[in-house]
């Protein structure tokens, strides 16, 4: 068994927020095109002389399933289920023949192994060539099954894309949201398949939850590191599964699909609960767990919402001031989420320790900020004005801002 890398004393953390792109999915060049540009707006902020770690969002490798003269309808849709019907729609013989392959799998699942290799080849291959090109570690996320590497005609013909050299062919009929961890010189580290599914991942796309079990911290030159794809860094089962591995560094893709200046599902504000998960997975409960690299993806998908602000947090980290005037309610907004008042766990209903060492802006500041008088109800009311102005129907439709933020982790005992 081969000794583990030893922790560095300092490692960068870079956190790309991009903007995603159903126009870049135009063809199989102008995608990796760009991941080659996504990847290049961390490259400025490289530290030499310590490891590097580039976190980047989840569900990066999506719009990868529209390439090409058959996805050229579906680029054009209002909806996601639009999307799904005509993409499936181009892709029926091979749906019907995986559909034969595997009995039951459903028509969401079949168009996902339909696009196997398309989901996964271009961006698994280029983030290795980015990551070997940069010597650095890079993490992001793609829809894909269990594949394997062919060079066989007869399967590149199936399941590929004609001419190519090489085609990724499943291994079974389930499919993941998965993360891939590639090291500086371009090896894939490891891949861990999302445990904790949303009701869109199982209703809407039938995608298959990860094993807890099988999930294992990646010991890395850049750290120990944890990867909690989304919903799995809110929950707590899965970091006492990752603490008990001594993770150090929590490891958060992230794609979050609903507005983020406005009440969640579960909460009256978005950003408050995502603290849940951005200083809930740090907590003195999990006691190797120091940091968390949350990248947050933006942007409309069709009418689907991606909105956050990317985040780098350390529980050795200062909380944020609380402003003297109404430390009832208000701390220092440059310090936190937008409209947030307080790091409150909203689930388990208890203070949060640490703070941020980096924050990503949202499309507009902080009301607090310019008139410091409002009430925190009067500042959530003018940020989701402003938020609902970015939603499909808006006037500044899908007018989000990409974010690029970094930092120095100690990782010295």
């Amino acid at each position: 068994m081969s000794t583990p890398p030893a922790s560095p004393s300092l490692t960068r953390a870079i956190a790309v927020g991009n903007r995603i792109s159903v126009a870049a999915a135009r063809s199989e060049a102008s995608y990796i095109a760009e991941l080659e540009r996504i990847v290049g707006l961390a490259v400025p902020h490289l530290a030499p002389g310590r490891p590097n770690l580039i976190v980047l969002t989840e569900v990066l490798g999506l719009p990868a399933a529209l390439v090409g003269a058959r996805g050229w309808p579906t680029r054009r849709a209002r909806t996601t289920q639009t999307a799904l019907t005509l993409l499936g729609a181009a892709y029926l013989p091979r749906i019907r023949r995986i559909q034969r392959m595997w009995p039951g799998v459903s028509p969401a699942r079949a168009l996902l192994l339909a696009r196997a290799d398309a989901l996964y080849r271009p961006f698994a291959e280029m983030l290795s060539r980015l990551a070997n090109e940069h010597h650095t570690h890079i993490v992001a996320t793609t829809l894909a099954p269990r594949v394997r590497r062919s060079t066989d005609p007869h399967e590149i013909a199936a399941w590929g894309r004609h001419g190519a050299p090489a085609v990724y062919v499943p291994e079974g009929s389930e499919v993941y949201n998965a993360a891939l961890l590639f090291g500086p010189d371009g090896a894939l580290l490891g891949r861990i398949n999302k445990v904790f599914l949303t009701k869109g991942e199982i209703e809407m796309l039938d995608l298959t939850p990860g094993r807890l079990e099988d999930v294992q911290v990646i010991a890395t030159a850049a750290g120990r590191l944890g990867i909690a794809i989304s919903l799995d860094a809110f929950t707590s089962e899965y970091l006492r599964h990752l603490a008990s591995q001594r993770a150090e560094i929590v490891v958060q893709p992230d794609a979050n699909d609903q507005a983020w200046a406005a009440p969640s599902l579960t909460h009256e504000w978005q950003p408050a609960e995502w603290l849940n998960s951005t200083l809930g997975s740090i907590q003195p409960e999990y006691p190797s767990l120091r940091y968390n690299i949350c990248a947050m993806q933006t942007g409309n998908f069709f009418d689907i919402v991606f909105d956050g602000q990317s985040s780098i947090t350390s529980r050795d980290a200062p909380a944020p001031r609380i402003d003297p005037r109404d430390a009832a309610e208000r701390l220092d907004p440059v310090q936190t989420y937008i409209g947030v008042a307080e790091h409150w766990h909203t689930v388990e209903d208890k203070p949060l320790v640490g703070g941020f060492l980096a924050l990503a802006p949202w499309v507009a500041p902080d009301p607090a900020l310019s008139d410091p008088l409002l009430t925190l109800a009067e500042r959530r009311e003018r940020l989701m004005e402003i938020g609902r102005t970015l939603l499909p129907s808006g006037s500044r439709a899908n007018a989000y801002r990409e974010s690029v933020i970094w930092a120095d982790l100690d990782l010295s005992d």
